[in-house]
């Protein structure tokens, strides 16, 4: 008798609260760095090359982690939901994605366009520029990751209220299936 997981394997897991790790830092570090600025030739400071660290770590862990979730069996929600809410969530989980890859890419974009290397701390190196130096690039850029960056709050927010009602209100086995 084969028996299924009532858990996402190990690596989705694992990828998840890792990215989340990654998400409160960069937010955290960008709120530290807000009024500081670093545009044009000057260097980015150690909070803004953390939130470049941060920002690339999410990206670096959205490969394992997609990779992981088609090559494993998925855990079946336990009651089953209703198909209005499974629809829900798999928009849900598909804006998450989307931002996931967008976001960092956008990030590296501002930076390249404001004429600087992305660069981390503690390494020593800084990653290739996608693109040459552009002011109204970059200031378009810019207010896009800005902007995305704030909707993404909400994003955050619904996907962390719909695990807490499952647990709590509807008591499946939804978030269970993250731990």
């Amino acid at each position: 008798m084969v028996v299924k997981s009532s858990r996402y394997h190990w690596v989705v897991r694992y990828a998840h609260w890792l990215t989340v790790l990654a998400i409160v830092l960069a937010y955290a570090l960008v709120d530290l760095v807000d009024d500081e600025g670093s545009e044009g030739n000057s260097p980015p400071s150690l909070m803004l090359q953390g939130h470049y660290l941060a920002g690339l770590a999410v990206l670096a862990l959205l490969l394992p982690r997609i990779l992981a979730r088609l090559a494993t069996p998925v855990p079946p929600i336990v009651p089953a939901p209703k198909t209005v809410i499974a629809f829900a969530a798999h928009g849900l989980h598909l804006a998450l994605y989307a931002f996931l890859l967008v976001q960092p890419i956008l990030g590296i974009l501002q930076v390249n366009y404001a004429g600087q290397p992305v660069s981390l701390p503690w390494v020593g190196w800084s990653l290739p520029a996608l693109v040459g130096p552009d002011h109204a690039a970059h200031e378009f850029v810019a207010e896009v990751h800005e902007t995305l960056g704030e909707v993404f709050y909400w994003v955050i927010g619904a996907h962390i209220a719909a695990a807490l009602w499952h647990h709590f209100l509807v008591r499946d086995n939804t978030l269970r299936r993250m731990l």
